[in-house]
């Protein structure tokens, strides 16, 4: 078996990636959970999920794989809040200890969150005009976020995927890829509209859009710590995702009273084209801010460990690499 060393990670590449070594011994700390669910689960607002498999128990529910109607793997966060009484019981559930788990991850999240706006307001990340002389933007900003996508595609080893064999490293097997999407749309107001003249639009209101994709590729019955690695990424994209309201809600307003100029002849041409301009500055801030920081902590998570090979605790890591990245922004 080739033990040599791997190349050095690239950091331009958006695609986190676990390098590992089929065959031979591995460690990894922590017993895994046994599929110990019945095959259909009903939670109690009527959501059915088929072909379930346990991933982890946590104290406030559970993380299965299911077989989705269209077919595929999907993976799933169950309440046991929602689960039938049951599940409850077989699992322990206790509402204090989950209650206090959730509230530990939400003021983490409100810390993380707060550290972030602190850092945009000490360098002005989104304010590139004089805001002196920007109107009101209360109620002016509206975002929406979906779920995260999650995607699970299994690949014969004998048969190994083109884009793993691109990644640039030896010996991949594995990888998560993710995508923040941002899509705007705005209410505009006509500046000036002079017949052979160029438009002046001003916009008045926006509707912000976000989601997030991620795509996990593993070897058919891979092995848990192979798994458990990719998820840890998945987590981090996760996590950043769930402060990206705030940061679109900083962006969006930053626009509102934004000028643009459009030379189209036609009206509706020139309207539209001022549209696109506005939604690709909103969607090119929101990607390259939320993504550079997601990805700083994706490539230290890889280093803390060794790219999947070494015995450190995922969660652990997961949280270490976020500290980290939270405490850079204050320099």
């Amino acid at each position: 078996m080739d033990m040599s060393r791997i190349q050095p990670f690239n950091r331009r590449t958006a695609t986190a990636l676990a390098v590992i070594f089929l065959g031979g011994s591995f460690a990894f700390a922590g017993p895994q959970p046994t599929n110990s669910l019945p095959a259909k689960i009903i939670t109690t607002d009527g959501v059915t999920y088929n072909q379930v498999k346990l991933d982890r128990v946590d104290p406030d529910g559970l993380l299965v794989e299911f077989q989705p109607a269209g077919g595929g793997t999907g993976i799933a966060r169950l309440k046991f809040a929602k689960l039938p009484i049951s599940l409850q019981k077989q699992f322990g559930y206790d509402p204090g200890k989950a209650a206090g788990y959730e509230q530990e991850e939400k003021q983490a999240m409100v810390a993380l969150a707060q550290k972030l706006q602190q850092a945009e307001e000490a360098h002005a990340m989104f304010l590139p005009y004089d805001t002196s002389l920007r109107p009101s933007v209360a109620g002016a900003v509206m975002v929406n976020s979906s779920d995260p996508t999650l995607t699970y595609t299994y690949y014969d080893p004998d048969h190994r995927p083109a884009k793993l064999d691109a990644s640039g490293l030896q010996h991949t097997v594995s990888l998560c890829e993710h995508q923040y999407e941002c899509h705007a749309d705005f209410d505009v107001r006509v500046m000036q509209s002079t017949a052979g003249q160029p438009v002046h639009f001003s916009i008045d209101k926006a509707v912000i859009s976000l989601g997030l994709s991620c795509q996990f590729t593993l070897p058919q019955s891979p092995y848990d710590f192979v798994r458990i690695h990719e998820e840890g990424h998945g987590k981090i994209y996760e996590y950043f995702y769930r402060l990206g309201p705030e940061v679109a809600q900083r962006i969006g307003e930053s626009m509102i009273g934004r000028e643009f100029t459009a030379s189209d002849s036609d009206f509706e041409t020139a309207k539209a084209g001022a549209l696109r301009e506005a939604a690709a500055q909103v969607e090119t801030q929101y990607v390259s801010r939320l993504d550079g920081v997601a990805k700083q902590a994706s490539h230290y998570y890889n280093e803390l460990t060794d790219h999947g090979l070494s015995n450190m605790d995922r969660g652990q890591a997961v949280q270490e690499a976020i500290d980290k990245f939270a405490k850079d922004l204050q320099d």
